[in-house]
């Protein structure tokens, strides 16, 4: 007997279009796709297809035209980006300049009101899982691009998200940590 999934989608797009003003076309037209909980896509195209403009969309940033998100059967698609609990590792990274790495971390959990012990020991657990022990105290413009692109890893993280974007996240990273830091995130 064929075994059937039945499992829900955890995260549904749907019809998701966007066309900037000015432009000629259309930066993201009608895409749609799910996943369940735990699973992974990956979006692969030329550069200027959409990708980044897509999941800003997801996260928020970036309007909808038209489609629907939903997320645990929750319909999202006008929540603020504050109430989606979507961590995005950009491609820029988007750290702040003027904290330290360890403050650059804790970001995120100091917005939602975590602090003292458990904010620190979430920090520790990123720091260390991030191989970026040591390097607490440092400015984030002392980092090397790999580095900087762990400690915009670890800020995504910390807040435990629902969901989890990474625009590129693993480029600057050489082959070895490349592939720690791709088992870490699994």
């Amino acid at each position: 007997m064929a075994e059937t999934n039945l499992t829900p989608a955890y995260l549904s797009v749907s019809g998701f279009t966007r066309q900037f003003p000015g432009s000629d076309r259309r930066s993201v037209d009608d895409v749609s796709f799910t996943l369940k909980r735990g699973q992974m896509l990956t979006l692969l195209g030329p550069s200027g297809c959409g990708k980044t403009t897509l999941l800003r969309m997801i996260a928020g940033l970036t309007p909808v035209d038209s489609g629907q998100l939903h997320v645990a059967g929750r319909q999202m698609t006008e929540t603020p980006l504050h109430a989606r609990n979507m961590g995005m590792v950009f491609q820029s990274y988007a750290l702040f300049p003027h904290l330290s790495v360890a403050r650059n971390i804790s970001f995120g959990l100091d917005v939602r009101g975590i602090k003292g012990e458990d904010s620190q020991r979430r920090v520790a657990e990123l720091v260390s899982l991030m191989h970026l022990t040591g390097l607490e105290n440092r400015r984030i413009t002392e980092l090397s691009g790999g580095q900087r692109q762990r400690v915009a890893l670890a800020r995504a993280l910390a807040i435990e998200p629902d969901i989890l974007m990474l625009d590129e996240p693993l480029a600057n990273l050489d082959i070895r940590l490349r592939d720690t830091v791709r088992t870490e995130i699994r």
